[in-house]
């Protein structure tokens, strides 16, 4: 049998309206933990600037990318046994303690080994965020919660690009210190802000194999949606595989890299919340197609690309598919998954991303190396158009099934 507890309905006037406080917590927390959020984003430069070949990089790069497969499944697996807010402060603090690893290691074998840790830690907190986020959100609203979240990550996220450009000049170790104490003050604000009682712990007496994770593998639409994810995510990670090695090689540097990318983050700030209620009018799975096509594309027009203005506009493009598809995939998870497997459904759409976070380095760097740039670049083009296929090919099945879940 299984119970939950029936939240009260919150007021749906006005953009921000609606929303019940642990969600705010959980959205301050998150700008606070994203604006610290600087070492992924430089650590090739950072990898490079300490004399690791480019080949070794990738290597690094890969660690951290096997370590994050691993990441989303525990957390999601935590978060449904054991609870939301124990595996947000979990993941956070271990991710501290792992970048400070990280940041301190020295040679190869280390590196590889502090990358794969903060590979594992790092993402072990989404899924019980995602999750906590449907507990105390009504239906209607998910979609809304999910893109304010996103919203969060990325004003964090402009800000800490120009940010930390300036602040590798002064030493890498800066961005490893920032990185912790962001981590270190999300696990804080969750600790005094969200009450054990925000939970939702869905119960059944049947939660044995049949809803664990082997049940993920006999859903076939998760499935698809996990392998498109994957797809686009191989696509967006080069953003911070690729595109720092194109900027650097157009003579630009860390600042410069900084910068630009920092375009993406200021881009969304200012026009996600208000694309997201014309976004909300169109099927999501066609959305979610148009919006891969154009990262894609974006990503491929990079090939083009030279000064930093020419870098801003490839930037502007990809980043207009990034916007279209804000908080789809957390409200699809949520459609998709039964009441007692909702921080696992989170953490499958999750894991494709960490199954970026691994084929993105390793295919990018490899490719860019011996492929050419040209090649590189192309790729991305194929995956993105790759990806709105899929999605345009297994919209009707979501529809069929999700619709009773959203009316």
């Amino acid at each position: 049998m299984t119970t939950e507890t029936t939240l009260p309905r919150p007021a749906r006037t006005g953009p921000f309206a609606g929303l019940p406080r642990p969600f705010w917590i959980l959205f301050y927390g998150t700008l606070v933990n994203r604006i610290g959020g600087v070492v992924s984003g430089f650590l090739v430069l950072y990898l490079t600037a300490i004399g690791i070949p480019l080949e070794q990089v990738g290597l690094v790069l890969a660690a951290k990318g096997v370590g994050a497969l691993i990441s989303q499944p525990v957390g999601g697996v935590l978060t449904d046994r054991v609870g939301r807010r124990f595996t947000l402060v979990l993941g956070l603090l271990a991710s501290a303690a792992c970048l400070t690893f990280l940041g301190a290691a020295q040679g190869l074998p280390l590196l590889i080994t502090a990358a794969f840790l903060h590979g594992v830690a790092a993402d072990i907190f989404r899924p019980a965020a995602a999750t906590l986020i449907a507990d105390v959100v009504e239906r209607p609203l998910l979609t809304k919660a999910y893109g304010l979240q996103f919203w969060a990550l990325n004003l964090g996220f402009s800000v800490a690009s120009v940010m930390a450009g300036h602040l590798a000049g002064a030493g890498y170790w800066l961005l490893f210190a920032l990185n912790a104490t962001g981590c270190t003050a999300f696990a804080i604000i969750v600790l005094l802000g969200i009450p054990r009682s925000a939970e939702r712990l869905v119960k059944s007496t049947v939660d044995g194999p049949k809803s664990g994770l082997r049940a993920l593998f006999r859903d076939r639409l998760l499935l698809g949606v996990v392998l498109l994810v994957l797809a686009h995510g191989t696509v967006y990670s080069q953003a911070e595989v690729i595109i720092p090695l194109a900027v650097k090689d157009s003579g630009l540097g860390a600042a410069g890299y900084g910068t630009i990318i920092a375009v993406n983050g200021v881009l969304i700030v200012i026009l996600q919340p208000l694309a997201a209620a014309w976004v909300a009018r169109f099927d999501r799975m066609r959305v979610l197609a148009v919006a891969w096509a154009v990262v894609g594309a974006g990503m491929a027009l990079t090939g083009l690309a030279d000064t930093a203005l020419e870098y801003v506009l490839t930037v502007i493009v990809w980043t207009l598919g990034e916007i279209a598809m804000a908080g789809l995939l957390g409200s699809l998870a949520a459609d998709l998954a039964p009441p007692a497997a909702r921080g696992r459904y989170q953490a499958a759409i999750g894991f494709g991303f960490s199954a970026a976070a691994f084929t993105g380095p390793l295919l990018g760097t490899w490719v860019y190396q011996h492929g050419g740039p040209a090649a590189a670049w192309f790729g991305c083009l194929v995956l993105g158009l790759l990806g709105a296929a899929g999605a345009l090919a297994i919209g009707p099945a979501i529809r069929r099934r999700t619709e009773p879940a959203a009316a």
